[in-house]
């Protein structure tokens, strides 16, 4: 006894009959559809379905086999030797431009842990077979040889994304370095798991000059070591995954300070343990780009001429002083470093389960020029801390971050963190220089008092809707999300029509908020989905709606509400 089940919608079709073939124990069924179906698809798969008790042995395969037994008409002459095969089959075949390939219409190649032991590629190539593949996933299978995985890559000319990840593939007799074939201009490339060394990873980005976006995770890199103009091979990479391996020291990660388009750094789960940065006198690039042979050619020219040049200076001595002036200056915008800073245009990184463990490796992070996003979870530093507490510290310590472990910081969210960071810190021997940054900025602030926390928070609470001059005082839950009090308040004033243009604003003046923190802000629509508590959305606070144009923003960027500061008046 066996149990199977399988599933086939069709939206207009019908089922005409079914035979047995009792030899091979193969069930056949044939399918009548309609001719505009005909036209539109193709459908032909097999479902074998093996005896009880019987482990049927896994045979290596080509590419070319994997891709025809899964997308192409089955073999009718194909002989089971044991198992349930359902075969379903439609005439006719799909609309292919002018295509004459079978799978000409095949845009997406699935074929993650399908057995794929080598390429198989006929001699005439794959063009008569599957020429149009855009995205190939061929992760989780036993390709070994990278000769392998080049011939099938330079097969398929139209590739944009390729995942390789967990075959762990050799770079037998050089063949990254000695590959003359044209490879696919492929932009996002995954190499998970691998173990291809990073000095190989280098020399594969040679021949793909379009690559944006590479995932060399779990490779077991402990160090990134790679020629000086390594920055040419990766000069259009974005985004740079490298979780998972065995970075320690930012001596490696500061390598790629020159990656000229790096936006995106992925480095969580590495043990790394510090982090810097620094500005550097003389650029390596330049360095390379202008040598000491060069210079000494220049210097020798220069020589030669010089006494030509001091006698037509002497004779425009006067018009000299300006021209020099002006020739100095020149000059120093010429020696310039035209590479940018260190990591100048990086504005995500990802530090997250990594060995960060002093409150100085946020001060570093501080000087990345374009930083805005951080993800940071999971380290020595803030891991005892309450995730409240911890987003909190975050937060002030880092005023160029932007959002935070994907949530958005707001600039009420910074000021009160910033004066927790005070409180936080104010009774500790040894402070961060943080401290004082922002102590000259808010000046002494109380010290936390002892309160009745079960008096502050509730689970429900009071709060006060207004419009105009109605006031409406509703029950709310405050681990609903924040877009409820948008619903209730078009609710409450019959204001659907403007649903998604009215503004909302919190002033917390319930008894629960201390006179200092007493605020007014506006809850965005773009936060929507987090919970109210998360906005201090407190027992006997008012929700303003404002359903006009009346909100100017000032020349500093500070906003009047004219409407509603008349609102609070009354």
């Amino acid at each position: 006894m066996f149990g199977f089940g399988f599933f086939v919608l069709l939206q207009s079709g019908s089922l005409s009959g079914w035979s047995v073939d009792s030899g091979y124990r193969r069930r056949t069924f044939h399918l009548k559809m309609e001719e505009e179906d005909v036209e539109r698809k193709n459908i032909a798969f097999s479902v074998m379905l093996p005896s009880k008790g019987r482990n049927r042995r896994m045979r290596k395969k080509s590419f070319t086999e994997a891709v025809k037994e899964k997308y192409c008409m089955s073999d009718p002459n194909k002989i089971y030797t044991s198992g349930f095969v359902i075969d379903i089959k439609v005439t006719g075949k799909p609309k292919t431009s002018d295509s004459e390939a079978e799978l000409a219409y095949l845009r997406n190649v699935v074929l993650n842990n399908s057995c794929v032991g080598h390429a198989g590629v006929p001699n005439e190539g794959l063009s008569s077979l599957c020429p149009n593949v855009v995205d190939l996933d061929l992760s989780s299978n036993d390709l070994t040889d990278w000769k392998d995985m080049l011939t099938i890559l330079s097969n398929l000319q139209c590739l944009k994304f390729v995942n390789l990840a967990r075959n762990k593939l050799q770079n037998k007799e050089n063949t990254i370095q000695s590959w003359n074939a044209p490879l696919p201009q492929i932009e996002n490339l995954v190499l998970n798991g691998t173990f291809t060394s990073w000095q190989d990873v280098i020399d594969l980005t040679k021949k793909i000059p379009s690559l944006t976006e590479l995932h060399a995770c779990e490779n077991e890199y402990e160090d990134l070591d790679h020629p000086e103009d390594a920055y040419k091979c990766l000069q259009n990479i974005t985004c740079l995954r490298l979780n998972n391996n065995r970075l320690r020291s930012w001596e490696e990660i500061w390598k790629l300070k020159h990656l000229p388009q790096l936006e995106s750094l992925i480095l969580s789960g590495n043990p790394i343990q510090h982090i810097f940065y620094k500005e550097e006198e003389e650029c390596r690039i330049c360095c390379l780009e202008n040598p000491a042979e060069e210079m000494e050619t220049e210097r020798d020219i220069s020589m030669e001429i010089q006494d030509i040049v001091e006698d037509i200076v002497g004779d425009v001595l006067q018009m000299a002083d300006s021209m020099e002036t002006k020739e100095g200056e020149e000059s120093s915008k010429s020696t310039e470093c035209q590479h940018g800073d260190p990591f100048s245009r990086l504005k995500l990184i990802c530090l997250s389960e990594t060995q960060l463990n002093n409150w100085t490796h946020c001060d570093e992070l501080r000087k990345y020029p374009a930083l805005k996003s951080l993800r940071i979870k999971d380290i020595p530093l803030v891991k005892k801390l309450d995730p409240e507490e911890r987003r909190k510290l975050l937060v002030a310590h880092m005023p160029n971050i932007m959002i935070l472990n994907g949530s958005e910081v707001t600039s009420t969210e910074r000021d009160k963190s910033e004066r927790h960071f005070i409180r936080y810190f104010m009774d500790k021997g040894s402070k961060p220089e943080r401290f004082f940054e922002l102590e000259a900025k808010h000046g002494k602030v109380t010290p936390l008092r002892d309160i009745d926390i079960s008096g502050g928070y509730k689970e429900w609470i009071n709060v006060t809707f207004i419009f105009k001059d109605k006031r409406i005082k509703e029950k709310v839950h405050v681990v609903d999300p924040i877009g409820n009090l948008r619903l209730k308040a078009a609710e409450k004033f019959l204001l659907y029509d403007s649903l998604l243009t009215f503004k909302l604003y919190h002033f917390a003046c319930g008894p629960h908020h201390r006179e200092e923190d007493q605020t007014f802000e506006e809850l965005c629509k773009q936060t929507q989905s987090l919970p109210i508590s998360r906005f201090d959305v407190m027992d006997g606070d008012e929700l303003y709606v404002d359903a006009t144009d009346n909100v100017f923003q000032n020349a500093d960027g500070s906003l009047q509400y004219f409407h509603i500061y008349s609102y609070i008046a009354k």
